[in-house]
């Protein structure tokens, strides 16, 4: 128990929200959280997209979308915590 973290002294876990205006299907992102965040994606019409995450390093994350084998841009926000 005196392990324990009391989890009103902790600090909170950063996060960071990406608005990607142009339409593309390739988002570069430079979150600058200083780690490998998990990521959720919405469209312009709030509706969840998966794409094909990575993490080119600790502060920067590169999201790909792509539909039967072709590019799929559009614009959404990209969440990421």
């Amino acid at each position: 128990i005196a392990d324990l973290i009391d989890a009103g002294t902790s600090a909170p876990d950063k996060n960071y929200v990406h608005n990607q205006i142009a339409s593309s299907s390739s988002w570069v992102v430079t979150h600058n959280l200083n780690k490998f965040p998990s990521v959720t994606v919405v469209d312009s019409a709030g509706t969840h997209v998966n794409g094909n995450i990575t993490h080119n390093s600790i502060n920067q994350t590169t999201i790909t979308f792509i539909s039967n084998g072709t590019p799929s841009p559009f614009s959404g926000k990209a969440f990421f915590n």
